[in-house]
């Protein structure tokens, strides 16, 4: 049996056991954490912190899950919960790393002011600043909500709640001036973003879309509408892709045998696994791993 190395799970980077209050958000520079470890960050992973890493005007190398990219200029990354993560910055690269804890984004308010706009952080994606408006407004907004983050003043968590509301919003204009996108309506999104998480606590189970459809309380002729339209899949296929997207990361990131891996991902027969892996890849996950080794 293979030996079974897990995919690092931390809080921040190489701090496993940090605790935060719910509604955390953290800045950092790029420099304070990357120069120590010669501007590599190896793979790891959040259980329930998005990231936003905005690079100023250098060169970089990112991994996300099996997609890689070499980028140049002022770029940001999203990074939502889960998504195996590395880096490899040029020297003296100069950005932010903006962590927020997730349960942030289950509030109410935030909810209703910011709507759709919350689906970017479930969307590894990489987004170039190219308008120097809106270069000039990220790269502020994220310093000022550094400062605030090291001097406690009042209404500090006011503040920084407005200030990350901003960001959200600024990276989301970016991304509407890049993708001619219609937004979808904000109950719907409610939905999904919903839908997404009971996905992530739920997903080794293999539950069935009905399943899903009442914990939401909706039908699955509902759901599968607000997929077909919102995502372009069925309920059915975003789950697997969850599920998927998991055994990728296993593949490329440790060690784990095939057979290990599919029970690790709750699959009671390995061979069914390896099936719908090829079915959905176009390749068996033993050729996929090799193709994509770490």
């Amino acid at each position: 049996m293979a030996e079974n190395i897990e995919i690092p799970f931390y809080a921040l980077y190489g701090d496993t056991f940090i605790r935060t209050k719910p509604g955390f958000i953290h800045v950092e520079s790029i420099d304070s954490r990357s120069r120590e470890l010669s501007w590599k960050i190896q793979p790891h992973r959040h259980g329930k912190l998005a990231q936003l890493i905005y690079v100023q005007d250098s060169s970089w190398h990112t991994q996300l899950d099996d997609r890689a990219y070499t980028l140049s200029g002022n770029w940001l990354v999203t990074i939502p919960p889960g998504v195996v993560h590395s880096f490899h910055f040029a020297p003296n690269t100069r950005g932010y790393v903006l962590s927020v804890d997730m349960s942030i984004m289950s509030d109410q308010v935030i909810q209703e002011e910011l709507g759709d706009v919350l689906q970017a952080v479930w969307k590894p994606a990489a987004i170039e600043f190219r308008n120097d408006r809106q270069l000039a407004r990220i790269t502020s907004l994220i310093q000022l909500l550094h400062e605030e983050l090291h001097f406690l003043d009042k209404d500090e968590d006011r503040y920084t709640l407005n200030l990350l509301k901003l960001i959200m919003l600024t990276v989301s204009r970016q991304i509407a001036t890049s993708e001619d996108n219609a937004k979808p309506m904000q109950r719907e999104t409610k939905i999904m973003l919903r839908f997404r998480e009971l996905i992530e606590e739920h997903y080794l189970q293999h539950m069935s879309v009905k399943n899903y459809a009442a914990l939401l309380h909706i039908s699955v002729s509902t759901l599968s509408r607000l997929c077909q339209q919102m995502l372009g899949e069925s309920p059915k296929q975003v789950i697997l892709q969850r599920l998927l997207n998991e055994g990728r990361r296993r593949l490329i990131y440790t060690r784990q045998s095939v057979e290990d891996i599919a029970y690790t991902l709750g699959y009671k027969d390995p061979a069914y696994f390896c099936r719908q892996f090829k079915r959905t890849e176009g390749v068996s996950p033993g050729s996929f791993r090799q193709t994509n080794a770490y």
